[in-house]
């Protein structure tokens, strides 16, 4: 069952539905923007990470520029809010969904929306891992990914005790019982695990991470956003050796090169090339933790090609190298390294 409770324009006049969908996940809202019944467009399937929702992770990407406005308007877009994460979301009820549910929850999507079509996947951080579990378990209906931050490993003993270590050193609030403890405390804990817990390195990081702090306690249902964190910290590793070797959609790799990630996403993008997949790889520099806040042009560019390599979007024109030298002037040595394979998908 569907229930349609908003609407709105978004963007440039395209038109925006909030969408209560019944899944194996219990129900999950999913902003549809543009015109369904537009058989030209293919489908976007966005999947945003812990702490964050659809709104606080792409809305910066989306606004942008005039290359962010291209690649979103090929599709029909379908942001999904991970349970729990939605704005004014009540306590969910039971246990949460494992990681390994919540891509079976696009399955469950793309059949009560009617999705037909094969779909893109955008995911960041965790929601990249999750998109990551559902490209392998039903390849046939995915026609490429881009994969922003992910990683393909589980928690491991050392760095899972080295994040108890500094709790108990610099955050006494740590001892305290998990429902005892305040939104806040648990939005601060969730923005550490992104952030660390220096200051931001640059000006537009401090803004974002305020922004996010300010959405989460605002707007947001924390402890649901814990409970996300939690079902991802609790992973296992996809194994993409067992794959169905009939259907290896391609995949785009983001990753900040002074990201935290970075070594680990490096690593999931080998094991995607590894098991078959063409698998392109940006690295955009200066940038840390969020690619598509920091360096959007540079993101945006790429996913361009990325989707003309797939035979999308060739109607609205080429990306020309003109636009491509001048995203990358300031970082010449990118324009080899970053987009020589996206030139060839």
């Amino acid at each position: 069952a569907v229930v349609s409770t908003q609407s709105g324009h978004y963007g440039r006049g395209r038109a925006k539905v909030e969408q209560k969908v019944n899944t194996n996940c219990g129900v999950v809202t999913v902003n549809v923007v543009g015109d369904k019944n537009d058989n030209r467009l293919f489908p976007l399937i966005t999947l945003h990470d812990f702490g964050f929702n659809h709104v606080t992770q792409f809305g910066s990407l989306e606004v942008s520029g005039e290359e962010a406005s291209r690649f979103f308007n090929q599709f029909i877009i379908y942001h999904v809010d991970i349970p729990g994460s939605e704005v004014e979301a009540g306590d969910l009820a039971g246990d949460y969904p494992d990681i390994d549910d919540l891509a079976d929850m696009i399955v469950h999507i793309r059949t009560s929306l009617n999705i037909s079509k094969r779909c893109v996947l955008l995911g960041v951080g965790a929601g990249a891992n999750i998109a990551l579990r559902y490209l392998v378990k039903y390849s046939k209906t995915v026609l490429g990914a881009v994969l922003v931050e992910v990683t393909n490993d589980s928690e491991g003993w050392m760095s899972w005790t080295q994040n108890k270590l500094t709790d108990l050193v610099t955050k006494p609030s740590s001892l305290v019982s998990f429902s005892d403890r305040t939104a806040s405390e648990h939005a601060y804990d969730l923005l550490d695990r992104h952030f660390g817990r220096a200051n931001p390195p640059s000006l537009i990081l401090e803004d974002f991470k305020k922004y996010a702090l300010a959405n989460m306690i605002q707007s947001c249902n924390v402890h649901n956003m814990v409970r996300y964190h939690q079902a991802f910290v609790a992973r296992k590793v996809v194994q993409l050796d067992g794959a169905d070797t009939r259907e290896k959609p391609a995949v785009l790799v983001i990753s900040g090169r002074q990201s935290w990630r970075n070594d680990a996403t490096v690593e999931a993008r080998s094991q995607l090339h590894a098991s078959g997949h063409e698998a392109s790889l940006l690295e955009p520099s200066p940038c840390h933790m969020f690619p598509l806040e920091e360096a959007p042009k540079k993101c945006a560019v790429a996913m361009m090609l990325f989707i003309q390599g797939l035979g999308l979007g060739l109607s609205a024109g080429l990306t020309s190298p003109t636009t491509i030298r001048e995203t990358y002037e300031d970082d010449e040595e990118a324009i080899t390294r970053d987009l020589s394979d996206l030139t060839h998908v």
